[in-house]
């Protein structure tokens, strides 16, 4: 076992998943190539490299990895409950927590959270790691906009690369999630109207939401899913 994933699991008293230790093993919790982290020419010097055999979740919507080191560093915000283990897994843009819950375990299996940081809402997103990288790999699916297109001639060479990723990913998912994937990711380009209740807008995926949310109820149904708690301090 590694040294780092050793110490991981010291520090937070939690045995990570098997299939964590195999996609560290595998290099597919890689997204720097083993620098020291982040690298300001990144897109320029990395990224290239990593579009031949995408790691894991490269592509996802809002989602950014930990490094094993950048997880070892993870302090828990000072109001935040500890009624609720959280193991950090990545994070958005935004700053919100995905996380390993051991607090939910059920059937040997540890759920994937979401906790916000500006807001006192956690939701249970998957029963497991394998269930989070497919709804989150199916959830890509759902739209994009131009600024996943920067860098791209067009939508096919970024179809291209969720392809690869979905490639890349497949050994360590259920063969019918992987069917389910590259059905949907070779599918024509549809427009969805989104309703909210001040506005609508129009997006461009090859996944409706309504299928998403379905697709998911399917899938990797559990008593928990999408369902909320609380996490700051009351």
């Amino acid at each position: 076992m590694s040294d780092q994933l050793t110490a991981i699991e010291r520090q937070y008293s939690f045995e990570l998943p098997p299939l964590y230790h195999r996609l560290y093993q595998d290099g597919m919790i890689d997204w720097f190539l083993d620098s020291d982290g982040p690298n300001p020419n990144w897109h320029r010097d990395i990224f290239p490299r990593l579009r031949q055999r995408p790691p894991m979740l490269l592509f996802a919507q809002d989602f950014e990895l930990y490094t094993p080191q950048e997880v070892l560093s993870w302090e828990h915000p000072r109001d935040w409950s500890a009624a609720y283990h959280f193991v950090p897994l990545g994070h958005t843009g935004a700053g919100d927590l995905y996380a390993f819950c051991p607090s939910l375990a059920m059937n040997a299996e540890v759920p994937i959270t979401l906790s916000l940081h500006d807001a006192n809402e956690t939701t249970v997103l998957a029963p497991s790691l394998e269930g989070f990288i497919f709804r989150e790999m199916l959830y890509r699916a759902t739209s994009f906009d131009e600024y996943d297109l920067e860098g791209y001639t067009d939508f096919e060479d970024l179809r291209a690369d969720w392809q690869r990723a979905a490639q890349a990913i497949s050994p360590y998912l259920k063969p019918t999630w992987n069917t389910i994937l590259a059905e949907v990711y070779a599918r024509p380009v549809q427009a969805e109207t989104i309703v909210l209740p001040r506005h609508r807008y129009t997006v461009n995926g090859l996944l409706s939401q309504a299928e998403f949310a379905q697709l998911i109820e399917q899938e990797i149904a559990f008593t928990k899913l999408n369902t909320t708690f609380e996490h700051f301090i009351m």
